[in-house]
């Protein structure tokens, strides 16, 4: 038995379909609503508005998701052990399903902040910045998947030409910045579940949905092909720290993170950092 995780919330998916005007290039399906033909968007604020706007289109329908599934839970899966151990369902004569406890709190799992922060810092610093490149040429790039799109890709995916999360680079860290303080208050607007009148919160812990949410998001503006694994927790893109951990670690805590129900970093260390007492002098 365990605690209810209601689904994830795919960040670079969203984007991608706000860049296809509220259609899923992947089932050429229109699952969003639409806010422009991103090649008409003049400033990097038109997109950054098109964008909030499909991230609140989803939200809204993440919302009214969670709370069928926890109604059909209350009715249909009680929890007995689970809920013996939890203050207060036996004083209330509840299940945990059914809202018996104490402190309840439902979960909105927010995935892909590292690549969907590098992805917007792109097409701000490219495109609309330092014209690069158009929109145009970025949206056939990234329909071909970068095949016949090289110069481009090495561009994007380039952490030394691209503003990449994770290097202390306050151009992209303040996408991350920004992203973050909205979903949180985004998410707490929303009023609590009406079965377990569970508080709405939102966290950063996808454990292992970033892979398979790689899988049916197509190539990103960061740099990142089809199917490639979006990034996980709140750590950088996978190889875009390029400044070591204390770059890492000066990115990530300009973010507010205790006003978040939880968040997961996860940073890796190559094996000869810890080959001799030297090298462990330097990581203490």
């Amino acid at each position: 038995e365990a605690y209810i995780l209601t689904g994830y919330f795919n960040l670079p998916k969203i984007l991608e379909i706000t860049l296809h005007n509220g259609t899923d290039p992947r089932t050429n399906k229109k699952i969003g609503i639409e806010t422009g033909d991103p090649k008409n968007f003049k400033t990097y604020e038109d997109l950054w508005e098109a964008y909030i706007k499909q991230v609140k289109y989803f939200m809204d329908v993440k919302m009214k998701g969670n709370d069928l599934i926890e109604y059909l839970y209350s009715q249909y899966l009680p929890v007995p052990f689970l809920s013996i151990w939890i203050d207060d369902c036996i004083k209330n004569g509840k299940d945990y399903n059914s809202g018996g406890t104490r402190y309840n709190t439902q979960y909105i799992q927010v995935v892909g902040l590292g690549t969907v922060s590098d992805s917007l810092a792109a097409i701000k610093y490219h495109v609309f910045e330092h014209k690069t490149f158009k929109m145009e040429e970025l949206l056939n790039a990234l329909e071909d998947n970068f095949t016949g799109h090289e110069e481009l890709w090495e561009i994007l995916k380039n952490p030394f030409r691209t503003p990449k999360f994770g290097n202390d680079d306050d151009y992209v860290d303040s996408i991350a910045i920004k992203i973050v303080d909205l979903l949180v208050n985004m998410i707490e607007s929303y009023p609590p579940s009406p079965v377990r009148k569970a508080i709405k919160r939102a966290y950063f812990l996808p454990t292992t949905a970033h892979v398979y949410f790689g899988k049916v998001t197509g190539a990103t503006p960061d740099g990142r092909v089809a199917g490639f694994p979006v990034s996980e927790g709140i750590s950088p893109v996978q190889g875009m720290d390029r400044k070591g951990i204390a770059a890492v670690f000066r990115s990530i805590s300009k973010i507010d993170w205790e006003r978040t129900g939880g968040s997961l970093l996860n940073q890796k260390l190559t094996p000869d950092l810890f080959n001799d007492e030297s090298n462990l002098i330097k990581l203490a």
